[in-house]
Formats: structure tokens, C-alpha cells, sequence
């Protein structure tokens, strides 16, 4: 047999209320997500998001935005030009002092 949590243990990851109509929602989540969310997320996220967004954030539409530097990361891969890629990895040396 499975162990199951326990209400407690929940409330220990999760914090829940009511609105004024006593539909129950959750709050804030004390720990990591690993699945999906199906619903909304009104608050900020903080950490990774390893995987996909869809919807809107603030009402916007989500889209990825590539850095300068993940740009010229990836451009640097793409390509078979051995000075660039020395060009970028000194950079990043440097960058990262």
C-alpha cells in the first residue's frame, strides 16, 4: 500500500483561503512544483521554469527574449570558425573575473 499524505503535511507545502463565494484556492506553494499548473498564477514565481509558459504574464503575451549573450553563444556553436569561438570564450573569462 501507497503511502498517503497526511492534511497536515499539505498544509505544511501549501497555504489555502476562500474568496467571498467560499471557492477555495491555493495561495502560495512552499516548495518546489514538478508537473504542470492548470489555472492561473497571480504572484511572482521565483526560481527556474524548466519547461514550457503559455498565456500571458501581466496580460502580455510570453515570449522567450535571447540575451545578447546567449545569442552570441549560440552563433558561436553554429558556427565551425575556431577564432570567433576563442574570441567568445575570452571574453567570457574576462566577463566572469
Amino acid at each position: 500500500m501507497t503511502k498517503q499524505i497526511t492534511l497536515e503535511e499539505v498544509l505544511e507545502l501549501v497555504t489555502v483561503e476562500h474568496d467571498c463565494d467560499y471557492n477555495w484556492y491555493i495561495v502560495d506553494v512552499l516548495g518546489s512544483v514538478e508537473g504542470s499548473i492548470c489555472g492561473s498564477v497571480e504572484g511572482s514565481v521565483y526560481g527556474d521554469i524548466k519547461g514550457s509558459v503559455w498565456g500571458t504574464i501581466n496580460g502580455r503575451e510570453w515570449a522567450y527574449v535571447e540575451t545578447n549573450r546567449e545569442k552570441l553563444q549560440r552563433l558561436c556553436e553554429e558556427t565551425d570558425d575556431q577564432e570567433l569561438i576563442d574570441a567568445f570564450n575570452r571574453l567570457e573569462d574576462t566577463l566572469s573575473d
